[in-house]
């Protein structure tokens, strides 16, 4: 990857033509935008280039407007950059997003047909122990290793296929095409044929009580090697109040989106999300997961299980119609949730999503009226967030945290949304720039998304990545991303004085800005879905 960075930051994987082009430019002066035979078909002042807070630069967006489909030569000052605009340009980077987690598939061989160079046999496929009786064996196999790690969380797990779920739902139009899995041919869509992987997994993790354990993992982080050399001894950590609901509320979502394709599968998907949920009910007294003295893993604590909980109720009242779920949901509801946050630590705004789009005004004054009054309060918030940066980051300066993509591609999740809920396509401009800046129209002049973009990231903090002897990384994973708040001690001093957007090391070791996880892969997987979907209309 070349260490020059350009004065002209834009999408590196080309634009769509019924979209408009933006772009950001670092020098003040004239933009010119130029066809492949030379003709000066733009021309733009840019004014006075504003100070960015979050990078430090003096920087603008430039919005060129619709250009038809061709290739184009961008100038500002000096420099020059390519631009390509095609009819549906981000397909192909949506489809490796979501065959990212085919990659990450566990117990399973990866055959060169479908893996390619990336190939490689079954790993994990001995039993597991229960950590707190080891006299107890288990098989459960299958499903995604959650990061750059081997580990596999029931949380991080059904936040993912949620994402994903959702994606299908409302954008399915541009995330259900073939992406050659093993399962690809068999009438579904791929991306539900990838999602029940997990799906199938989640549900080997639940006790006979309806519980589900937290997490399945070695008590210390493998080095790196490949999956198949990792043999030590997996365990069946404690179950936790978090997982379970957040595996509730995931099962009884599937088990609607499922309902015509399996009805078998979704009905059993929809016992065991009641049954988790009366294990909750059950066992009312909240305890936070910690690892246990000697487990070294990622530990996923959360101290709050109510955002679960609304999340759970919420999708058992799609679900079920049983108003003892919805009487639940407005129990757990508070105006104090962050509608706009998706993540595994604060699944509300999954919630909120159920409530706009699947319960809709049976959800009444309280799971629908009120709040979608403060929903779309919250996206004009982020909008301006976007417009008060230098990039359109819908970012502040001071949140630029470990998995800093997460909320960049949440927050462009919520203005997707508010279009698809209001009709409004206002914010879209916004939302596309979150895009875009996963994709190279960032501070750093760098894509994210392994395998995309002439200058992306290329030493990721993965260890297939990091152990195959393969130049470049498996594709299709999308990087955390700049993180100035949660640093390793090595890597703080050597980012102490650079701005957090910039904050960022392209090294296999530092997980703090440059892991994967599976639950990046997924909002991205969402944004892509829309604005390909766009393409298509």
């Amino acid at each position: 990857m070349s260490e020059s960075l350009s004065s002209i930051r834009s999408n590196q994987t080309g634009y769509a033509e019924s979209l408009p082009v933006q772009v950001a430019v670092l020098e003040a002066g004239t933009v010119t935008v130029s066809d492949s035979k030379g003709n000066v078909i733009k021309q733009i002042e840019t004014g006075e280039l504003p100070l960015d807070e979050a990078s430090a630069d003096n920087v603008k967006v430039m919005d060129l407007g619709i250009i038809p489909a061709g290739e184009y030569l961008i100038r500002s000052g000096e420099e020059s950059r390519k631009l390509k605009v095609e009819k549906d340009p981000w397909q192909e980077v949506t489809n490796a997003l979501i065959k990212g987690l085919y990659f990450q598939r566990c117990g399973c061989e990866l055959e060169e047909k479908h893996a390619g160079i990336y190939k490689h046999p079954a790993c994990h496929t001995a039993p597991a122990l229960e950590w707190d009786n080891k006299e107890v064996k288990k098989y459960v196999i299958g499903g995604w290793h959650d990061a750059g790690d081997y580990g596999k969380y029931v949380g991080p797990g059904a936040v993912t296929v949620a994402h994903m779920l959702y994606a299908y739902l409302l954008c399915g139009k541009g995330c259900s095409e073939e992406l050659n899995i093993p399962e690809s041919g068999n009438g579904v869509a791929d991306i539900l044929n990838e999602a029940r992987y997990e799906l199938e997994w989640l549900l080997k993790m639940q006790r006979e009580d309806g519980a589900f354990y937290h997490k399945l993992t070695k008590d210390h982080f493998a080095p790196f090697i490949m999956p198949q050399d990792d043999k030590e001894q997996e365990y069946l950590m404690p179950v936790s109040h978090c997982a379970t609901a957040a595996a509730s509320a995931c099962l009884a979502l599937a088990s609607r989106v499922y309902a015509d394709i399996d009805k078998e599968f979704s009905d059993k998907m929809l016992d065991e999300a009641v049954k988790a949920y009366e294990w909750l009910e059950n066992n009312p007294e909240f305890i936070p997961f910690v690892n246990p003295e000697g487990v070294r893993t990622g530990m996923y604590g959360d101290r709050n299980v109510t955002d679960e909980l609304f999340w759970a109720s919420c999708e058992l009242y799609a679900a079920t119609g049983d108003e003892k779920y919805k009487n639940s949901a407005e129990k757990y509801y508070s105006d104090d949730m962050n509608l706009w946050s998706y993540g595994w630590a604060d699944v509300s705004g999954l919630g909120a999503i159920c409530c706009l789009f699947e319960i809709g005004e049976k959800g009444g004054s309280v799971l629908y009226t009120g709040l979608k009054e403060k929903f779309i309060d919250t996206c004009k918030k982020i909008a301006e967030i976007s417009g008060n940066s230098g990039y359109g980051t819908a970012l502040p300066a001071d949140r630029y945290i470990w998995g800093s993509i997460l909320p960049i591609m949440g927050n462009a999740m919520s203005l997707i949304m508010y279009e698809l809920l209001t009709g409004d396509s206002s914010f879209r401009s916004a939302a596309l720039l979150q895009w875009n800046y996963a994709l190279g129209l960032n501070a750093l002049d760098i894509s994210f998304v392994t395998g995309f973009g002439e200058r992306r990231v290329m030493n990721i903090h993965h260890r297939p990545s990091g152990s195959d002897g393969i130049t470049e990384p498996v594709p299709g994973l999308i990087s955390g991303g700049p993180n100035n708040r949660m640093n390793f001690p090595q890597n703080k001093e050597r980012l102490a004085n650079v701005p957090p957007a910039k904050a960022f090391l392209d090294e296999l070791p530092s997980a703090d800005t440059n892991e994967i996880a599976i639950y990046w892969n997924s909002p991205a997987i969402f944004v892509g879905a829309f604005f390909s979907s766009l393409c298509k209309q």
